[in-house]
C-alpha cells in the first residue's frame, strides 16, 4: 500500500483574483487582530512589496484610507462634518504643497495655525482686513474654502516628480447651522400643524366621545404634527446640507484641476468685479 501523500495542486491565482484574496485575508487578520493596534506604515510598505504591488501605488492607498466614522446622530442623519478630496499630481511635493498653500493664504484668506511633518492646518483669516477682503471677493456663502471652520492640507511624494495631495474640509460650523435651521423650521411647521390637527379633533370628538377623549386626542394630535414638522424639517436640511457637501467638493476639485493642469491657481472674481471688466474681454473659465 502507498501511504505517500500527493503534493497539493499548484494554488496560483489570476490578478483578476488578487484583489479577493487581499481583501479576505486583511478580513481574516482584522477578525484575529487587537482592533486598537496599529501598523506602522513601512510595516504596510514591506507587507505590499511582498505581493508585488508597486511602493507608489501602497503609499496612494494608505494617504487614500478613509477616516474614523464619526458616530453621531448628526453625521448619521445629516452627514459627514468634513469633505476630503485627493488626488496624484505629477508634480513634486515641495511644488504642489507651496502653490496650494499660497493659495490657500493669499486667495482664501486663510491664516497657517499648525504644521505637523506633511500636513497643514488653517483656519480662516480673522484681522479686519482679511474679512474685508474675504466680504467683496467671497460675497456669497456658497464659498466653501474661505468659509470653512478649518482647513487641512497633505501632501506628499509618491515617486520622482508626483506626489499625493488631501485636502480637508471642516463643515461642522455649516452642518450645525443646518440641524438649527432645520429644527427651528421644522418646530414652526409642526407646531401650525398640530394646532390644526388638535382644534380639529377637539372639535370633531367632542360631541361624539365627550370632552376627555376629545383632549386626549387632541393632544396627540398635536404631538403627532409637531413631530411630523420636526422630521420634515430635518429632513429638508439634511437634504440641503448635502447639496451644499456636493458643491464644496466640486469646489476643491476645480483647484486640484488648475493644478494639475499647471494653470494659474485665480478663482472666479466676485460679481462685482466681473461688472468692472470690458465686453471685449472672454468670459473667465473656472
Amino acid at each position: 500500500m502507498d501511504d505517500h501523500v500527493p503534493a497539493p495542486a499548484d494554488r496560483s491565482i489570476t490578478r483578476q483574483q488578487l484583489e479577493a484574496v487581499i481583501r479576505r485575508a486583511i478580513e481574516l487578520y482584522t477578525a484575529r487582530a487587537d482592533a486598537e493596534e496599529r501598523v506602522s506604515e513601512e510595516e504596510v510598505l514591506r507587507i505590499g512589496a511582498e505581493l508585488g504591488l508597486p511602493a507608489d501605488l501602497v503609499r496612494q492607498a494608505i494617504y487614500e484610507a478613509p477616516a474614523v466614522l464619526d458616530p453621531s446622530l448628526a453625521h448619521r442623519f445629516v452627514g459627514p462634518a468634513t469633505v476630503s478630496v485627493v488626488r496624484a499630481l505629477p508634480l513634486a511635493d515641495q511644488e504642489a504643497a507651496a502653490r496650494l498653500e499660497e493659495y490657500l493664504s493669499t486667495r482664501e484668506y486663510l491664516i497657517l495655525r499648525r504644521r505637523q511633518q506633511s500636513v497643514a492646518y488653517f483656519e480662516p483669516a480673522e484681522d479686519t482686513i482679511s474679512k474685508m477682503a474675504r466680504a467683496l471677493s467671497r460675497p456669497a456663502r456658497n464659498w466653501y474654502l474661505a468659509r470653512a471652520r478649518g482647513v487641512a492640507l497633505a501632501v506628499r511624494p509618491l515617486e520622482q516628480g508626483r506626489s499625493h495631495v488631501r485636502i480637508d474640509m471642516d463643515l461642522g460650523n455649516r452642518r450645525r447651522e443646518a440641524v438649527a435651521n432645520g429644527l427651528v423650521g421644522g418646530g414652526l411647521l409642526g407646531l401650525a400643524l398640530g394646532g390644526a390637527g388638535a382644534v380639529a379633533a377637539s372639535l370633531g370628538l367632542a360631541d361624539t366621545l365627550g370632552t376627555t377623549f376629545a383632549t386626549v386626542a387632541a393632544a396627540f394630535a398635536g404631538i403627532a404634527g409637531l413631530g411630523g414638522g420636526l422630521s420634515a424639517g430635518l429632513a429638508a436640511a439634511a437634504a440641503g446640507y448635502r447639496r451644499r457637501l456636493a458643491a464644496a467638493r466640486v469646489e476643491v476639485e476645480g483647484l486640484l484641476d488648475r493644478l494639475e493642469r499647471g494653470e494659474r491657481l485665480e478663482p472666479p472674481p466676485a460679481p462685482w468685479r466681473r461688472l468692472l471688466r470690458s465686453p471685449a474681454q472672454a468670459p473667465y473659465r473656472r
